[in-house]
């Protein structure tokens, strides 16, 4: 700091020279305003017609690069499971006594919705009647081995003992095995049915419809091919005239029909999604507009760069259009952020145009030449170090990272680059028609709102300059230490439900319904990761792979609770008990035949009985509802595996959730062969650590390209030193802030970092330059301009971050919040810490000169 000490002469005449190319852009704005401004409009055209044609892609794994394993297989997986979306009618009444109307409502329905054609309906589910009556049918093959020997022994037993007895030839008559009744069999057999594993739970069914125990409701479920908007909508419409041509009222007075689905849920999630990023983008773009007028105090100013603003936006994502296509739920939000960053570029040139219209007396063509001249370089070099902060998450991995530094990156250029060509162009338009400044009456001073921003910061930087650098000096060494402390503990989010959507959609009644759907019909499989095998001999292999490693695991560690494949559905031991079952069921015969069983007894008993020839049971034997979450899109039954999370544990646990993907991401089978696992967990899990990875990566970058701006700009002078120290300390402050309030770094607020370091570089870079300029003796006149307008440039900036605290994300909101703290300490650090330090330094450099 030792070059700050001593007074720093005004550059010579040629530093403050500007290009010859930028001159003769001032000199042709000046001349030809309209001809810019018809340019600026045509170019608008295009522009907003490819931003409107910006797709949308929530999914966490648009995040995640394309040549990820986890990706490929997700897509895989994707490819061949069931896609089929599900529209569920639920019919409710309130009086549950009555809930035949449901059933025979139910029973009329079905046929009209199937009749609608398998273009809209693919199958109409209503209930596990067909399920039931199968393992009705086959209840001995699903009975417990042991049990089942223990039966046939005690009817066998039994048998013998009465032919014995009706024969003569009984030894002990008292010792008797109990009789062959409806009661014994159902005592042995009916209470001990072995139940085919699932993967979730499956909730009584009452009359085999999916009805509510307490009668009040009934659903249907609809599978169906359709998809998208248009398709939905029509599907819907279609469903709703089958619903009103059967009369729901003329079954029970009480009956109304609801519709939920996930071709429902899922839209109203799109929706709110979309309208949550609508509102934050024009909650930040007018936030930052009022606070341009309220520094200007003019409706022209803010049109002006609110104009300027709308092109560079406009530009930034219709070329998003043509680079990457689409936003993801990293970049979707990125308009409030554009905004906000990008309108200090003009807020810089304004504020020195306004300040020689209106202090220097120069005419409008004079004016426009002055701030080009004067307000070039540090605007270039602060868009520069944006949009460095902005690229240096390119080089990650991430995609939601890279995407971002991407758009943000050339979205910093063009704002510049829009700013300096219609701008001007449009002021000296505007004073064509109307003259901003007119001549002012004797004793008349100008509106100076502007400079009331840097009032207080000049005041605190010359009325007490020591004490304030002393006081900043120890929040820095105090920062340092906090920040040491933020990522020495593990700095990383855990907890997915920081990260998730808190959606008005879940009290909404199409939630409701799907909840009340959920109770009545189960959610076979909704939290399990489905793997897949490429043949079915695989599927025992994997298997028992998986059940080793969670043998293997400690008690307290296990990564899943079980592992359910189609084979979990077909009876074990079958050819076992077919034996057994065929010789109960003969002796049963022969008993009935001898009039060892009652009349009363058989009548109970015989239903239960298999007919037939007893052969096993297959997969192709299940029934289509029992094998559905192992049938693919082909037909192809048995070669998905599903893995159940650990009981106990929270999905929402990342920690668990990378033990859990580690268990299944990869699993060599016998033969050598490696069947890869995919779904959210490992999604999530990849996600978690690509932040550690890319993290560092992205932060060096960022401070890198920061430096190597600020070294060129001041081409190598001990002054810019006084841009690093003030960016020192406005990053360590924002980290030793998330610190203390422990916001844990995410897939959404981790950007928050570089964008910090490139703002903190930015906001000191622009005070020093002016200071270069200005000279020591003028300090309170750059404190007051310079870091009013600075002061306003971090304004708008903020005001863009604290917009995302509107959104219904929570991870946005972090973002949010800690990018807007990393503006405030920046701010202060660039316009009162800084200051303070060179007003400080020059006095005692004046005190020892004498």
């Amino acid at each position: 700091m030792s070059g700050n000490t001593s007074p720093t002469p005004a550059p010579d005449a040629g530093e403050r020279e500007m290009p010859k190319l930028l001159a003769t852009l001032a000199k042709l704005q000046a001349r030809f305003p309209w001809r810019f401004v018809i340019i600026a409009v045509l170019t608008l055209i295009p522009s907003i017609w490819a931003a409107s044609r910006l797709g949308f892609k929530p999914d966490f794994a648009e995040l995640l690069p394309d040549n990820k394993d986890s990706v490929i297989e997700m897509r895989r997986v994707a490819k061949r499971l069931p896609g089929a979306s599900t529209l569920s009618i639920v019919a409710q009444i309130k009086d549950g006594s009555k809930r035949q109307s449901l059933r025979t409502f139910v029973d009329t329905l079905v046929p009209r919705l199937s009749a609608l054609g398998p273009e809209w309906v693919g199958s109409v589910d209503f209930g596990v009647r067909d399920t039931q009556r199968f393992f009705d049918d086959h209840k001995l093959l699903y009975a417990n081995l042991d049990e089942l020997k223990r039966a046939h022994d005690k009817i066998v037993e039994r048998y013998d003992w009465e032919v014995a007895k009706a024969q003569g030839t009984l030894i002990d008559e008292e010792d008797a095995p109990d009789p062959i009744t409806a009661e014994s069999i159902e005592r042995e057999l009916g209470a001990r049915d072995e139940k085919p594993l699932k993967a979730g739970e499956t909730p009584a069914f009452p009359g085999g419809y999916y009805e509510a125990p307490d009668g009040t409701y009934a659903a249907i479920l609809i599978r169906t091919p359709a998809s998208g908007r248009a398709q939905v909508k029509e599907l819907r419409r279609r469903v709703e005239a089958a619903v009103q041509g059967t009369n729901p009222q003329s079954f029970e007075p009480t009956m109304r029909i609801g519709y939920t689905g996930d071709v429902i849920t899922s839209q109203e999630e799109y929706d709110a999604i979309v309208e949550d990023l609508s509102h934050v983008g024009a909650g930040g773009v007018a936030g930052v507009l009022l606070s341009v007028l309220l520094f200007f105090l003019r409706v022209r100013m803010v049109l002006t760069m609110g104009g300027a603003l709308l092109i560079g936006l406009s530009w930034t994502f219709g070329l998003t259009h043509y680079t990457l296509g689409y936003l993801n739920s990293s970049t979707g939000f990125l308009v409030s952020i554009i905004a906000g960053n990008g309108i200090n570029y003009g807020i810089m040139y304004m504020a020195r145009y306004v300040e020689a219209r209106r202090d220097e007396g120069l005419d409008p063509a004079a004016a426009v030449f002055a701030a080009h001249r004067d307000s070039w370089l540090p605007t270039l070099a602060s868009a520069a170090t944006a949009a460095l902060a902005y690229g240096s998450l390119m080089v990650t991995n991430f995609r939601g990272f890279k995407h971002f530094g991407v758009i943000g990156g050339y979205g910093m250029i063009l704002c510049w680059l829009t700013t300096y060509l219609f701008m001007p162009a449009i002021l000296v338009a505007s004073e064509r028609v109307w003259p901003a400044y007119p001549a002012l009456a004797p004793g008349h001073k100008p509106l100076k709102a502007r400079g009331y921003y840097g009032v207080l910061f000049a005041k605190l930087a010359l009325g007490a300059p020591r004490v304030t650098s002393v006081v900043g000096v120890l929040v820095g060494v105090v920062s340092i230490v906090f920040a040491w402390r933020y990522f020495e503990r593990d700095p990383m989010e855990y907890d997915m439900h920081n990260v998730r959507t808190d959606s008005a959609q879940s009290e909404s009644g199409a939630r409701a319904l799907s909840d009340k759907v959920d109770r009545v019909v189960g959610r076979m499989g909704q939290e399990g990761m489905a793997v897949m095998t490429d043949r079915i001999d695989q599927v025992p292999l994997l298997t028992a792979e998986l059940e080793r490693r969670l043998k293997a695991a400690p008690p307290n560690e296990k990564p899943f609770e079980k592992v359910v494949s189609i084979f979990s559905l077909l009876p074990s031991d079958q050819v076992e008990k077919i034996p057994l079952i065929e010789e109960m069921r003969d002796r049963i015969a022969r008993a009935r035949k001898r009039h060892f069983i009652s009349d009363a007894d058989w009548a109970k008993v015989e239903p239960n009985l298999p007919t037939g020839e007893l052969t096993p049971i297959g997969i192709g034997d299940l029934p289509e509802q029992v094998a559905r979450s192992f049938t693919e899109r082909d037909g192809t039954r048995g070669r998905i595996v599903y893995i159940a999370p650990k009981v106990g544990q929270s999905v929402w646990n990342a920690k668990y959730l990378m033990r859990w993907a580690d268990s299944f991401r990869y699993v060599k089978l016998p033969t050598g062969e490696v069947i890869k696992g995919s779904g959210r967990a490992v999604i999530f899990a990849d996600m978690i650590r690509a932040i550690g990875e890319d993290a560092p990566k992205a932060i060096a970058m960022s401070a890198l390209g920061s430096i190597l701006v600020i070294l060129l700009a001041f081409r190598g002078s001990r002054l810019s030193f006084g841009v690093f120290f003030p960016w020192l300390l406005g990053l360590t402050a924002l980290l030793a802030f998330m610190y203390f309030k422990d916001i844990r770094l995410n897939f959404l607020n981790f950007v928050a970092i570089p964008i910090t370091i490139g703002i903190g570089a930015e906001y000191a870079h622009n005070v020093v330059q002016r200071y270069r300029f200005e000279g020591p003796e003028r300090i309170e006149h750059v404190i007051v301009e310079t870091g009013g307008a600075v002061t306003l440039c971090s304004l708008t900036t903020t005001i863009g971050y604290l917009a995302l605290l509107m959104s219904i994300n929570r991870g946005i909101r972090s973002f949010g919040l800690s990018a807007a703290v990393g503006e405030i300490t920046c701010l202060c650090a660039a316009v009162l810490w800084l200051p303070s330090l060179l007003v400080w330094f020059a006095q005692r450099r004046k005190k020892l000169l004498g």
